[in-house]
């Protein structure tokens, strides 16, 4: 079984895109998520210190305690550290999706979780028919994302739908949603999400985008529109 880990970061927006230029997916993929987990402990008792001094929105800490991972509270030295410190043993591989906010389609933001489900089911569908995922079951973990509980039910549904329909796959697709707070792996997915849209929107992270990828960490980027 393929365990896939979703989180985002950016905003889904034309009215704001001249400055909201870019909406990234990162898809965390392991067969090993109990060995990810234990990293990320380890991650957390190595660079507690660090995450406290960079929390200056309170966004990872409550009361004093820590309570999730939050790219955007990294600074360029702790993402560089997250990197270096996840990217090794082949543990994980990381696949993005983004999509350009000055290419989109203004109706398609007129349902953001529907393009949100429609730019994911491209996405698979392309790693899968070019041989950078298998053909085998699928237990997709993914944040919230505030979404109705008729369109959570609904991405299980449709990813079924079209991934089996039009031969993609011949296994079953479980989707599950979580709080990120209770769900570790979807927040190393929010850091790797923010990794990559603060390299696109700054440029900063050339370094660590191109060692993810000499090291087989980084899978494929999707860009959406084609």
């Amino acid at each position: 079984m393929q365990f896939l880990f979703i989180d985002e970061s950016g905003s889904m927006t034309k009215h704001y895109s001249d400055h909201l230029h870019y909406f990234v997916i990162a898809i965390v993929r392991t067969e090993r998520p109990k060995v990810v987990r234990t990293v990320y402990k380890r991650f957390i008792t190595k660079y507690l210190s660090d995450l406290r001094v960079n929390d200056s929105k309170k966004r990872m800490f409550n009361n004093g305690s820590f309570k999730e991972l939050k790219g955007a509270s990294f600074s360029p030295e702790l993402k560089e550290s997250f990197v270096s410190y996840f990217c090794r043993n082949n543990i994980l591989q990381v696949f993005y999706v983004v999509i350009d906010n000055h290419k989109i389609l203004s109706r398609l933001y007129d349902n953001k979780a529907r393009a949100f489900n429609y730019s994911l089911r491209l996405s698979l569908e392309y790693f899968i028919r070019n041989g950078l995922l298998p053909d085998e079951e699928y237990c997709i973990q993914s944040d919230e994302r505030n979404e109705r509980t008729e369109s959570r039910h609904f991405l299980q549904s449709y990813l079924n739908t079209e991934l089996r329909m039009n031969g993609v796959l011949t296994h079953d697709v479980t989707v599950s949603y979580f709080d990120s707070a209770n769900n570790q792996i979807i927040q190393v997915a929010d850091v790797f999400a923010n990794l990559y849209y603060s390299h696109l929107m700054t440029g900063r992270y050339e370094k660590e985008i191109n060692e993810m990828q000499e090291n087989g960490y980084l899978g494929k980027i999707f860009n959406f529109p084609l």
